[in-house]
């Protein structure tokens, strides 16, 4: 159950540096990607470069605290490993790929509004 959660997680982990790389090669130059911190609306604006590669990491943070997790759950045996640990890591990963897809969206409408 723990190598099925963590190729799924791999998965998605990969989802979305694809997804990173989609936007800086389709987002025009000046494009500013928002940046998600915490529960609403997006409350800040980076470059394209930043901004990418801040979700990117966010993807790539979850996905080493969650591994590191399920690593020490593996080598010690224990037996209290819950399952709701194991299915937190894809679904955290799989929101923030979605709000990372919806980050370039709204990077995409704000550059084709501004004015050239």
């Amino acid at each position: 159950m723990i190598i099925a959660s963590l190729l799924i997680s791999g998965v998605l982990l990969a989802a979305m540096i694809g997804i990173a790389v989609y936007g800086a090669v389709t987002l025009p130059a000046d494009a500013r990607v928002p940046i998600h911190f915490g529960i609403g609306t997006y409350n800040n604006f980076a470059s394209k470069t930043v901004g990418l590669i801040i979700w990117a990491a966010a993807g790539a943070l979850v996905f080493g605290i969650f591994a590191a997790i399920s690593a020490h759950a593996i080598t010690s045996n224990h037996p209290g490993s819950s399952s709701v640990r194991l299915i937190i890591m894809p679904i955290l990963l799989a929101v923030l790929a979605v709000a990372e897809w919806g980050a370039i969206s709204v990077a995409r409408r704000n550059a084709t509004l501004s004015p050239q």
